[in-house]
């Protein structure tokens, strides 16, 4: 189930990105903003934390995005009914590495986040305003909202592990 949830946010989220870039078809600004992309990977994630609260993330309505991602909650459910050893974090041993796992999609999600705002903005100077609303659009969708859910995680297991 995780891996259909992530193929349909990837598939419907990347399409008017790979739009843009089949339309303007110009590799210097693509290599250009894949570069920025991965530069962007050298800040500190400490910086781009917004609160070490999880009720911040809350307030700002997180669990109910939680609902539909991957590892959300009704993929979770679906995946303990299939199995009931499903795992999920029952104790402080296992922070650690949920918590690579946090920070690796973060930082894939930051570094898309970039890029789709470069190629939004791209996309308005080349006339392709209708293009650069849907970017925007899928970005809040793919890129802030997983930011914003795995920030709020940080802070939990932040909670749990004092």
């Amino acid at each position: 189930m995780n891996q259909f949830i992530n193929f349909f946010w990837t598939i419907i989220c990347f399409a008017p990105v790979l739009t843009y870039w089949f339309k303007a078809f110009d590799v210097m600004w693509l290599i250009i903003a894949i570069a920025i992309s991965l530069v962007s990977l050298l800040i500190p994630g400490r910086v781009l934390q917004l609160s070490y609260r999880p009720k911040f993330y809350e307030r700002l309505g997180i669990r109910f995005i939680r609902k539909f991602v991957q590892n959300g909650d009704w993929a979770n459910r679906l995946s303990r009914i299939k199995d009931p050893q499903y795992k999920h974090i029952r104790n402080r041993s296992l922070a650690p590495a949920y918590h690579h796992t946090i920070v690796m999609y973060e930082r894939f999600h930051f570094m898309c986040l970039v890029l789709f705002f470069f190629t939004a903005i791209l996309a308005f100077a080349d006339d392709f305003y209708w293009l650069s609303i849907q970017i925007i659009i899928t970005n809040t969708i793919y890129n802030i909202a997983p930011i914003l859910l795995q920030q709020y995680n940080k802070a939990r297991l932040l909670k749990i592990s004092k």
